[in-house]
This record gives C-alpha cells, structure tokens and sequence, in this order.
C-alpha cells in the first residue's frame, strides 16, 4: 500500500505541511475542512491556494462539506488519518464547568472520525487536540479521553498520546497539545511502513 494520508479538520494545511516538509513519501490525496455557519470557507479556501483540491468523489468535490454530510464510504483509502479536531468544546476559551467536550457543538465531531477509522480501517491515525481534552468534563475528568482511548480499542487499534509543549521545540509560545498516535493491531503495518 501507497504512503497515502486524508487528513480531516485541515484548516489552512498544518499536518500536510509538516509532512510535505519533513516526511517522505507521503502524499495527502483526501482533506476536509468546513466551518459551521460560514458564508465564506476562509480556511479552505487557502488550504485549496495552497496545496489545490482533492480528487473528485463520484464526480463532486467534498472538501469543503460538513464532514458529517460525506458518505465515509466515499472517501478514498488511506494509510494514514490525520486531524485536529476542533478543541473548542475543550479548550481554555471556556471554563471548565462551562466547557462541553465531547458532547458539544464541535466536540461530536470526533464520531466522524470514529465513523472514518471504522468504514476505512487506515493502519495509522495521528490526532492532535488542547491539553484540556485529557480533564473533559470538569464533572468526569477524564471521561472523554477515556470514551476516544476505548473506540480505537473496539475498532483494534493501539495508542500512544503525549502532551506536548511547543515551546519546547523552537515555537514562541507555550502551548501544550496532547498529540495521539494510533496503529492497527496487525503486525505487517510495521514490516509495510518502515
């Protein structure tokens, strides 16, 4: 199988720009990004200037749908799915009494990404949230972590996550992200990829 990655809630390309720049043999032929209640699709429109659409799905272009709208049947095979899923419902922008995780407006969307690693079964998954994601809710720390940690165990998948500090390695600002590595548990993804 291809080095082939889809990466999901792109924004304007940062894992794609990481792996263009740092890792070879990777190629991105899927990415969504869409914002909820935009007239203008700012985001997508400068991941498209950037790195230029992906490839048709059934003669339409659904890059910059509502990702829950998007059959996952559709989407083309990948060993590799890659995203940051919105971290409002998690992040410091609300209390933590106030802040509705996985339950929220965009904290759901991680069932998309769920429902993708279940109908497309990529041998690796790299994830990458606010550091708050590991205390969500505030009344079950640790609850949503917890519910996100036990799909990919259903779906027979291994994780590994840290909490990383980008100042730390060369950013400006301190900013802890917990960053998740998830692989099948099947012992020829190792022999493919190295």
């Amino acid at each position: 199988m291809e080095k082939t990655i889809c990466e999901l809630f792109a924004g304007v390309g940062g894992f794609r720009l990481g792996f263009d720049r740092l890792a070879s043999g990777w190629k991105t032929t899927w990415f969504s990004q869409w914002e909820p209640g935009k007239k203008v699709q700012w985001a997508h429109d400068c991941y498209v200037q950037h790195f230029g659409d992906s490839p048709d799905i059934d003669g339409e272009l659904h890059t910059g749908d509502d990702i829950s709208t998007v059959d996952k049947s559709k989407i083309p095979d990948h060993s590799l799915l890659v995203g940051g899923f919105p971290c409002q419902d998690y992040s410091v922008a609300h209390t933590l009494a106030s802040a509705k995780g996985i339950e929220g407006k965009k904290g759901v969307l991680w069932w998309q990404i769920r429902d993708i690693l279940e109908e497309k079964c990529p041998p690796f998954c790299i994830l990458e949230n606010v550091d708050r994601l590991l205390k969500s809710p505030a009344k079950q720390r640790g609850r949503d972590f917890g519910v996100i940690l036990a799909c990919f165990a259903e779906l027979g998948y291994s994780v590994e996550w840290r909490v990383v500090n980008a100042a730390l390695y060369g950013a400006a600002q301190r900013r802890r992200m917990t960053f998740i590595f998830a692989y099948k548990n099947d012992d020829t993804n190792v022999v493919k990829y190295a």
